[in-house]
């Protein structure tokens, strides 16, 4: 049992790193959202929309998919897409960090959860399933409704930003991950989310 602490001790300390990572996306006060406040949020948005969806789902698998999806993070650090897309070396380079640190934090943990936390990882990469697709649109909705939360909408650091114009696209367009849902609660806080972005952009005068 002693040894099962220690390495449950061992994990604990990775979660403090996560909680540590800095995100692009600021909160409401301007400071940068962590990969824990945005897990935080996307846990809530699980439970918030569940009895709305149509399909099957597995509750406690999609709270799981949640809180594993952005861990390997605490050693690769978040990159943002932006940079992930203008440089496939980059995102090739972390798509490997991150395989190598879940494998060690899995080899951290005792059994049953060793295998646990690898096979979650493997299926939140592999969106074959319908948990590991809705947690994927999920997040990319979360990340979208936060960016406009900043001081009461005021947008202008993703135009500021070296790649402002990707930024607001990535804001206000919808996102195949999504639509291929069919869940009609996910596309309504798409639609409400890219409204919001559209209104803060005018308000902002941004407009691309």
């Amino acid at each position: 049992m002693q040894n099962k602490v220690e390495q449950i001790f061992d994990f604990m300390r990775v979660l403090d790193k996560v909680c540590l990572v800095k995100r692009a996306t600021l909160l409401s006060d301007g400071t940068p959202e962590t990969d824990s406040s945005h897990t935080f949020k996307l846990a809530f948005m699980v439970m918030l929309i569940y009895p709305y969806l149509k399909h099957q789902y597995d509750y406690a698998r999609l709270f799981e998919l949640a809180l594993v999806h952005d861990i390997a993070e605490a050693e690769t650090g978040d990159y943002p897409k932006a940079v992930q897309r203008a440089h496939p070396e980059i995102k090739a380079k972390k798509d490997a960090e991150e395989k190598a640190a879940m494998q060690r934090y899995s080899a951290m943990l005792p059994a049953p959860m060793n295998q646990k936390i690898w096979d979650l990882y493997q299926e939140y990469e592999a969106k074959e399933t319908l948990e590991s697709r809705l947690i994927t649109a999920l997040d990319k909705v979360d990340a979208n409704m936060q960016a406009n939360f900043h001081k009461n909408g005021d947008v202008h650091y993703w135009w500021d930003c070296a790649d402002g114009e990707h930024y607001c696209r990535i804001n206000t367009e919808k996102k195949k991950v999504v639509a291929v849902l069919g869940e009609e609660i996910v596309e309504a806080l798409e639609e409400g989310t890219i409204e919001l972005a559209l209104e803060n952009m005018k308000k902002c005068g941004i407009a691309f």
